[in-house]
Order: C-alpha cells, then sequence, then structure tokens
C-alpha cells in the first residue's frame, strides 16, 4: 500500500482504519457482476485505500466498479462546516471549497485527491444525499458505511443496499464505536442478533461485519418496527455489548467504554432519564471506568444537551 499517498489526504479515519480498508479491498472475493459501495467520502481518504486495495486485488476486473455516495456538502452553520474547513486549510484545499447559498461544497477536494482513479473509471463518484441513493444493479460484494449516524438515515441503506448484498459481504460500519451513532449501533445490533450479520473485528471506530443471510423486504420491515420500539429497543444495546467484549477489538479499554456512552446519550434523548442514570450506576458499580478519551466524550455529549441532531439536520435537510 501507498501509505504516502493516502496520508496525503486529509481525513478522519486513523491509520489501523487506512490499512483494515486496503486489505479488505484487497482480499475480497470478486466476480464480473460484483461492485464495492462507500458512503460519506469526504475528501478521500478512506475511498484512496479501497482503490488502491481493489487495484492489486488479482479478482478485480474493469467491470468491477467502485460507486462512492456522498452529498459533498454542509451547511454553513450546521456540525461539519468547521471540520470542513479545519481539514482544507491544513492541506492548503482551502481555494477548492465553495459556499454558495450557505451551503459548503467540497466535492472538488474529493475530485482532485482521486483524480487519478476516477479518470480510470475504477472509482464512480455520485454526489447524492442518502435518502436519494439507489443502488446499482451488480451485487455488493464490499460496503464502507461511513456517513450516516442515525437510524433514520441508514434505514435508506438498508432498504436499498442490503438486499444488493451477497452471502460473504464485507460491511464496514465506520462510527460504529462513536458516542453519538446510538440508534446506528442499536439496528447493527439487532442485524447481528437475528443472524444477518456476523461481526468478527475492529479498527479504531470501525466494526468489521460478514452479511450471513441477505435480508428479504419483510425482515427489513420486521426489523423497522423494531426499531420503532422504543420500550424494548434499546435492551439490544447490552448484547451488542457483549457480543464486542468477546471479540479481538482495536484498544478495547478506549472504544468498548464508547458503546456504553451511547447508550446513555441514545435513552437520554428520548427522555428516558432513569434508564440512563440506572445505565451509568451499574456501568461504575460494575468496576468499570473510564479513560481519559471517554471521559472527554462524555463531556462533549454533556455540552451539546445529550443531542447534536438539529446541527446534523442542518447538514442534511
Amino acid at each position: 500500500m501507498n501509505f504516502e499517498e493516502a496520508n496525503n489526504i486529509p481525513g478522519m479515519i486513523e491509520l489501523v482504519e487506512r490499512e483494515m480498508l486496503f486489505n479488505q479491498a484487497r482480499e475480497i472475493s470478486l466476480i464480473e457482476t460484483d461492485c464495492v459501495v462507500e458512503f460519506g467520502s469526504f475528501f478521500g481518504r478512506s475511498t484512496n485505500c479501497i482503490a488502491q486495495g481493489l487495484s492489486v486485488n488479482p479478482k478485480y476486473s474493469s467491470n468491477c466498479f467502485f460507486y462512492t455516495y456522498d452529498s459533498f456538502e454542509c451547511d454553513l452553520d450546521g456540525w461539519f462546516a468547521p471540520h470542513v474547513y479545519a481539514y482544507a486549510t491544513n492541506a492548503n484545499v482551502l481555494h477548492l471549497i465553495k459556499v454558495e447559498n450557505k451551503k459548503v461544497n467540497f466535492e472538488k477536494v474529493f475530485k482532485h485527491y482521486l483524480n487519478s482513479y476516477i479518470r480510470s473509471n475504477l472509482v464512480v463518484s455520485i454526489k447524492s444525499e442518502l435518502h436519494d441513493s439507489q443502488a446499482p444493479n451488480s451485487t455488493i460484494a464490499l460496503m464502507h458505511i461511513d456517513s450516516p449516524k442515525y437510524y433514520e438515515e441508514f434505514k435508506f441503506i438498508l432498504y436499498r443496499f442490503f438486499p444488493k448484498t451477497k452471502i460473504g459481504s464485507i460491511i464496514i460500519f465506520q462510527d460504529f464505536f462513536y458516542h453519538w451513532s446510538g440508534s446506528l449501533i442499536l439496528i447493527i445490533a439487532i442485524l447481528v442478533k437475528k443472524g444477518f450479520v456476523y461481526v468478527d473485528q475492529s479498527a479504531a471506530s470501525s466494526l468489521v461485519g460478514k452479511i450471513l443471510k441477505i435480508p428479504t423486504m419483510n425482515d427489513i420491515l420486521e426489523l423497522d418496527l423494531m426499531m420503532q420500539n422504543y420500550d424494548e429497543s434499546h435492551k439490544h444495546f447490552d448484547f451488542i455489548i457483549e457480543e464486542c467484549s468477546k471479540i479481538e477489538l482495536d484498544r478495547k479499554e478506549q472504544f468498548l467504554p464508547r458503546l456504553t456512552l451511547a447508550k446513555i446519550q441514545w435513552l437520554y434523548s428520548n427522555e428516558k432519564f432513569d434508564d440512563a442514570r440506572k445505565t451509568m450506576d451499574d456501568y461504575l458499580k460494575r468496576g468499570n471506568t473510564f479513560s481519559r478519551e471517554v471521559t472527554y466524550d462524555f463531556l462533549e455529549i454533556f455540552a451539546n444537551g445529550f443531542s447534536i441532531r438539529k446541527l446534523f439536520e442542518k447538514d442534511h435537510d
């Protein structure tokens, strides 16, 4: 892997995630009717890692396209704009950022860094919000999901893209071990509990899974009903925390407690205050502690009133 090529692209994914994405793309079993999908490319660091892996995969052919989906814009007053400006400034690509009608557009930055892969037709860039995104006609062999932080957005992927997977397809849930990903963690927990997905490794905040069973539309409707049952759905946090504790996690002491923080955040934002307090009490009574990093995460949750939903909606109205 050309680490310098990937490292020169500004982005949030860590080195261990970059290596994992490259290895998964290099080793995935492909046939001519397969494709690869990514949601949330940002400036293209993760895209580059996957593209590099595909380019050295002996089973890759020019008929296997890598589709990337991103709106490539956010609200000037939203949650994401400060990150866009910070990364663009540090990389001296601020001149490629376009602002119009209070929308910050960074598509030119992505195309600047991924130009060679786009020109060779390995990468097919699709500018789209999640609710407008449509699945390709090909079978999805690998899917990197780094866009939705809420189930309300993720279910567009669940409805349209998961039925296009195959047994053994690799699904990478970026930002799974993230304190703002409560409802996303819940639906992944249900997918695992119902036997649709098997998880066996992590890299930083990314969880790597494999499709065991392709969900039908009836399955997806049942999953959706389970997610709408707020009185019961939060119990799936405990299941996925237990499942993740059984596998070899990257920096378990830092990332596993984030699932408990996400549970507390989700409970509090859904006005289940007693359950949120009990979750914290039970966690501490079992002798668990919070590392410095996790403590900072909790302070961030507290400072934002246990919800960044309004800021997120500004970016994805």
